[in-house]
C-alpha cells in the first residue's frame, strides 16, 4: 500500500490505515492487550479508564475521527504538539527535581583560616563539570589506579548523573570533592564474639580529595561530617575505605569511624572504618542547609 497524506501508521498494530480498511484495524486491535495513558493524551483523550476495552474503543473513534473527516495531516499534528508538550513538562520536571536537591545540599563552613567554604552538589554546567574533571585527574594522579583522559570524563559524568559528586569550593573554585555510593555491603566488625559474618548494608564514602593547596585547613574532616549529614535515615551504618599513612585515616577517627579489624578486600584501599548512626546524627539531617559551622 503506498502511504500518502491521508494514511496514518498506528503504533500499536504497526499497520498502515486508512478510510478503506478501519474494519480490519479494528479486529487487529482487539488483540493488543493493553493502551498506555500517554497514547490516549497524544490524542487529546483524557478519561483513562481501567477496562481496556473502553480504552481501545476511545482510542479507535479519535483516530477514526480524523480519518473520516481526511484529517491526517491534523492528527499527526496533534500527536506531535501533546508528545513535545510531555517532553518540555518532563524536563521542567527533571530540572526542579535537579536544583531542588542542589539547593538541600549547600551548606556553609568555616575552615581552620577563617574562610568561608560552600559544599553542595556538582551541576552539570560546564564550569562545575571542567572543574570537578581537573580535580579528579589530580586525585587519579596520586593512586595506584589506571585511568585515561577518556575514563576520567566517563567517571565523572556518571558521577554527576547520579547526584554522587559533591564539591567544595572556596571563592567559586573547587578546592576538593566527595563521592558517595548510597549502598554497599561490608563485613564489619561484631559485638558478638561467635559470629564470624556480620555483613551490613553502609551508606558509603567512595571518595575524599582535598587539593593539594588547601592542605592543613581541616577540609577533609569538614567534608567527612558533611557526607555523615548527607546519610538516609534508612541507614544504620556510613563506611570509608582508606590505605596506612592517608591522613583521611586519622580524620576519620577522629570523628567516630572505627577501624574494622577485618580488611575491606581491597588491595589498595585496605583499611576500612565505619561509623554507626545515632539519632542525632539523623536530627542534623533537617538543620544543615546554608548552616554555618567552623571546624
Amino acid at each position: 500500500m503506498s502511504i500518502n497524506k491521508e494514511t496514518y501508521r498506528e503504533p500499536l498494530t504497526d499497520m498502515v490505515i486508512d478510510s478503506s480498511n478501519l474494519d480490519k484495524w479494528k479486529k487487529k486491535l482487539n488483540y493488543v492487550t493493553r493502551v498506555n495513558d500517554n497514547l490516549l493524551l497524544n490524542l487529546d483523550i483524557k478519561s483513562f479508564p481501567k477496562d481496556v476495552t473502553r480504552r481501545k474503543e476511545l482510542y479507535f473513534e479519535k483516530i477514526k475521527l480524523f480519518i473520516d473527516n481526511k484529517s491526517v495531516n491534523l492528527l499527526n499534528n496533534l500527536i506531535s504538539i501533546n508528545k513535545s508538550n510531555k517532553d518540555l513538562i518532563e524536563r521542567r520536571e527533571e530540572y526542579n527535581d535537579i536544583m531542588r536537591k542542589y539547593n538541600k545540599s549547600i551548606k556553609e563552613y568555616y575552615d581552620s583560616h577563617n574562610k568561608k567554604i560552600i559544599i553542595r552538589q556538582v551541576l552539570n554546567v560546564n564550569k562545575d563539570r571542567m572543574m570537578a574533571i581537573l580535580q579528579y585527574h589530580n586525585y587519579k594522579k596520586g593512586t595506584q589506579d589506571t585511568y585515561t583522559p577518556k575514563s576520567i570524563v566517563s567517571d565523572v559524568d556518571d558521577f554527576i548523573l547520579k547526584n554522587q559528586l559533591y564539591g567544595l569550593y572556596l571563592d567559586d573554585l573547587m578546592m576538593g570533592f566527595l563521592i558517595i555510593k548510597k549502598t554497599r555491603n561490608f563485613n564489619i566488625d561484631s559485638n558478638s564474639s561467635n559470629s564470624g559474618n556480620n555483613k551490613q548494608n553502609t551508606f558509603y564514602i567512595q571518595e575524599v580529595y582535598i587539593d593539594k593547596s588547601m592542605r592543613g585547613r581541616k577540609l577533609g574532616k569538614i567534608l567527612l561530617n558533611y557526607a555523615v549529614l548527607l546519610c538516609p535515615k534508612n541507614k544504620k551504618y556510613i563506611s570509608l575505605m582508606t590505605y596506612e599513612g592517608n591522613i583521611m585515616a586519622n580524620i576519620a577517627a577522629s570523628i567516630k569511624f572505627k577501624l574494622q579489624k577485618k580488611e575491606s578486600g581491597c588491595p589498595v584501599n585496605k583499611m576500612l572504618f565505619v561509623r554507626k548512626m545515632k539519632i542525632d546524627d539523623f536530627e542534623k539531617n533537617t538543620v544543615r542547609i546554608t548552616e554555618s559551622k567552623s571546624y
